[in-house]
């Protein structure tokens, strides 16, 4: 009998999900809207939606092993979800564990979007042939995700991984978490771009460049892909935000190296699409934040999967939770 394990990946806007062998084959993509505004039992309700069509697809569900669920926040053992899903009005206090028990006989199990992400990466991704790893994505905060010897760690309540908050300036800039300096307030996208601002307001006009002066003219309209697409024309002002953005993210991943001695660091997330630049530059920083030795044996690389890493490593995480094979070895989808 061939396993499958169904796969959710919680956005804002659409739940997507799909059947996954064990070989990491996914079929069956479908989309509906998740609905957030109307709370978190219309979002639960909405999910339930999704996994009976998943299952109507399949024929049947005598296969499927259980159901795996990526979503903002963390979720405790018991699949309560405990906070920081501030996106999803009503969430926090959701058990999503017993109802899909309930109507489907089948388990459930959860994790962080970012880290369940982290193991799609590891098994089918930019991780692939490594034990150690940790998974920055970079976006409109910076999530994090854990793989240690070949295992996602999810921490005793699924808490693991906030590498975003790393502070890494003292008495720096105020965070949502409570604390200042973290990495989050400067190497996120809106971090970037307050960055990009503030710089801008900085100079005479002896020393505006064109970037500045559109900032200036435009600061409500500034993304961090702006901020990089002067950077590849060497903008003095956007080099200098890459260069100041960069420092701080080599100083997080500095100390996530010391700590964990990884093999390798992926960054994902929208600010990536910049691509090579950040790699090169945050090559060039981390070596001050960390031990030589450690850093030589450890390598920084760009994440594969993009839009695909949710769904994928939702349903790897039923692979990880409920059977003792980690062979996961391919990254198809097919609709």
């Amino acid at each position: 009998m061939e396993k499958l394990a169904i796969g959710i990946d919680l956005g804002g806007t659409n739940l997507k999900g799909i059947i996954m062998t064990e070989q990491g084959e996914g079929t069956h993509l479908t989309r509906v809207p998740t609905e957030a505004k109307k709370g978190g039992q219309k979002v639960l309700e909405n999910i339930l939606t999704l996994i009976d069509k998943l299952i109507q697809k399949e024929g049947s569900k005598d296969n499927i092993i259980g159901v795996g669920i990526g979503t903002p926040g963390f979720v405790d053992r018991d699949g309560t979800v405990i906070g920081g899903a501030e996106n999803l009005p009503g969430w926090k206090g959701t058990n999503i564990y017993g109802p899909i028990q309930h109507r489907f006989g089948l388990p459930g199990t959860a994790g962080n979007d970012v880290t369940v992400a982290a193991l799609a990466e590891s098994r089918f991704g930019a991780g692939k042939g490594v034990r150690n790893m940790v998974c920055l994505a970079l976006g409109t905060g910076i999530g994090g995700g854990l793989v240690i010897n070949d295992q996602l760690y999810k921490g005793s309540h699924g808490m693991a991984g906030e590498l975003g908050h790393i502070s890494v300036e003292t008495n720096g800039l105020q965070c949502n978490c409570g604390q200042k300096g973290c990495v989050e307030r400067y190497a996120s996208a809106p971090g970037i771009v307050e960055t990009a601002i503030r710089f801008s307001q900085e100079l005479d006009e002896k020393h505006q460049t064109q970037f500045s002066r559109e900032v200036l003219r435009k600061p409500q309209a500034l993304t961090s892909k702006i901020v990089y697409d002067y950077v590849k024309k060497n903008d003095p002002v956007a080099c200098r935000v890459n260069e100041f953005t960069c420092d701080k993210l080599a100083h997080a991943i500095g100390i996530i190296v010391n700590s964990l001695s990884p093999d390798r660091i992926i960054l994902g997330g929208g600010v990536m699409m910049a691509g090579q630049i950040i790699i090169d530059t945050v090559s060039r920083y981390v070596p001050q934040y960390c031990w030589p030795e450690i850093w030589k044996r450890c390598d920084l690389a760009i994440a594969q999967l993009e839009e695909n890493a949710g769904v994928l490593g939702a349903a790897g995480l039923v692979f990880e939770d409920f059977t003792d094979r980690r062979t996961l070895d391919d990254r198809r989808i097919v609709d």
